[in-house]
């Protein structure tokens, strides 16, 4: 769960908390001189509870890390002598 400020999310007034469902990292946006990023996130009230799904852009500088690109272990198959 995250938590914007106004001035770091389009569009909305006051501050919003979020469950990041998709973050478009492909796709950075110019907007008002700085970079955004589109998502779509489930909105949590103050007592926990989800409420509607958005789309909106976020402030590049505000999103957490994105998380690292998961690479399938190779295994390294030894011959065994019999």
């Amino acid at each position: 769960m995250h938590e914007f400020a106004e001035a770091d999310y389009c569009y909305g007034v006051g501050p919003i908390r979020l469950r990041m469902l998709h973050v478009d990292w492909s796709r950075p946006v110019p907007h008002e001189g700085d970079t955004w990023f589109g998502v779509r996130a489930v909105v949590v009230d103050g007592s926990g509870r989800s409420g509607e799904v958005r789309e909106m852009l976020i402030r590049a500088g505000r999103m957490p890390v994105p998380p690292a690109c998961k690479r399938p272990r190779l295994r390294v198959l030894r011959s065994t002598p019999v």
